[in-house]
Order: structure tokens, then C-alpha cells, then sequence
């Protein structure tokens, strides 16, 4: 490899600098130790810690609560030809209700 040094005693000058290839060691393990290790996995959720239940923010119900009121007043969210094909159903059924 080579490198251009700059300082104040020497100009621009190009000098030859060894090359240091890293070697290929692989590092010293330590041995591993299982026997802490669960044998089952219901040993093992039986460890984890649930976290602490959040409560969650007050916009967030009152938001939730005024959704499913508004649900249940407008009903599902339907097309024409839906409530159409609903309302004959609808009709269907009484008829066929009343002749039984």
C-alpha cells in the first residue's frame, strides 16, 4: 500500500508502507453452560415477565366509546345495492315467517 505523508519536514512525498493483512484466528469460547436452559416452552414463558398493563389515555376511550355508539346508530357501512339486497331479505323472511 501506498500513502502520501504530509508533514513539515517532508513535501508531498510518496512512501511505501507495509500492508498489515489481518489473520484469520477465531477467538477462545468459553463453555456454554444450559443447564439454566428450559426444557419445555412453557417453563420458559413461565420467565419472561409480562410488562406492567398500560392505561390507556383518556382520548383514546372517550374516541373508542363515541366510535361504537356511532356503529350502532348508523348501522354497517353498506353500499345502495347492499341495503337493498337487505331490505328484500328482510321482506323475504317476514313473508315467509307468516306463512308458516
Amino acid at each position: 500500500m501506498v500513502t502520501t505523508l504530509n508533514r513539515e519536514t517532508e513535501s508531498g512525498a510518496v512512501v511505501a508502507a507495509p500492508v498489515v493483512e489481518p489473520t484469520a484466528v477465531a477467538p477462545a469460547s468459553a463453555p456454554v453452560d444450559i443447564s439454566t436452559v428450559p426444557e419445555t416452552p412453557a417453563e420458559l414463558l413461565k420467565q419472561w415477565k409480562a410488562p406492567a398493563p398500560r392505561r390507556p389515555l383518556i382520548h383514546t376511550i372517550v374516541s373508542a366509546t363515541l366510535v361504537r355508539i356511532w356503529d350502532a346508530i348508523a348501522g354497517p357501512g353498506m353500499t345502495e345495492q347492499d341495503r337493498i339486497r337487505r331490505d328484500i331479505a328482510e321482506h323475504d323472511g317476514y313473508i315467509r315467517g307468516s306463512r308458516v
